[in-house]
């Protein structure tokens, strides 16, 4: 997507794949690149400008108005609804990237909490071979396992968040924390399903819903393995500097 001045106004041109929220929003950022690098700007939505093409069928479902293809076709924007200066865009997206990394951290431990609780009530009042679910240890142990993910996720996030508060930008260790939570979640989430049997993959609690929410926050705000690219990259760098190479 691509920007130019044309008096006191930009023109804005270009296409967008999986953007949260685009239908049913009233105001949206877009960022466009221009000659000096990537600028961003605030819309008010609907424009006719911008086209809705389709909302993309994903896994997830939990976030209002879907995940749209737009297409942005000689968008005016006023000047002074650039935010910041012109080629400053990306800078200023890197510093919502660690808030929103933990944000979503925070409302998927949360989510799993819950799978869990509702996991736990089951396997607890559930008989199967003359025992509740919960004494047979294939069951038990993988609900003693999510306890243990659970708690090291929530002290990751906490661990993460003492670092925003110190007025770092975090992005090391907001990568290590979305890797681990997520990574965690989802080992949380599917031992959920698996406790649950048909009922885990049904409609009659939100288990099966968490599953899918989590399945995908493994990719939103970075997959896994983009992250731990990032973070190989840093080790390399720190390495060549302690060594001075």
């Amino acid at each position: 997507t691509t920007c130019r001045p044309d008096g006191n106004h930009w023109v804005i041109n270009g296409r967008k794949t999986f953007i949260t929220g685009a239908e049913g929003a009233k105001v949206g950022i877009v960022m466009a690149k221009s000659d000096d690098g990537a600028c961003m700007f605030l819309v008010d939505l609907p424009d006719p400008a911008i086209r809705i093409d389709r909302v993309l069928d994903t896994i997830d479902s939990s976030m209002p108005g879907g995940h749209a293809v737009i297409t942005i076709d000689n968008l005016r924007v006023p000047a002074d609804q650039m935010l910041g200066a012109s080629g400053e865009g990306f800078k200023y997206a890197q510093v919502r990237l660690s808030p929103a990394r933990l944000s979503h951290c925070m409302r998927w431990l949360g989510a799993c909490r819950r799978a869990h609780e509702i996991a736990t009530d089951y396997a607890c009042r559930r008989e199967a071979f003359g025992k509740l679910l919960v004494d047979h240890e294939g069951v038990g142990f993988m609900l003693a396992e999510n306890l243990i993910d659970l708690k090291q996720a929530e002290l990751m996030i906490d661990w993460c968040a003492g670092v925003l508060d110190s007025g770092s930008l975090g992005t090391t260790e907001s990568s290590m924390a979305k890797v681990s939570v997520s990574e965690a979640l989802m080992r949380i989430a599917d031992r959920c399903v698996q406790v649950m049997g048909g009922m885990g993959v049904s409609g009659d609690t939100i288990v099966e819903q968490v599953f899918r929410e989590v399945r995908a926050f493994r990719i939103y705000d970075g997959p896994t393995e983009v992250h731990k690219w990032s973070l190989a990259k840093k080790i390399k760098h720190d390495w060549k500097h302690d060594h001075a190479l």
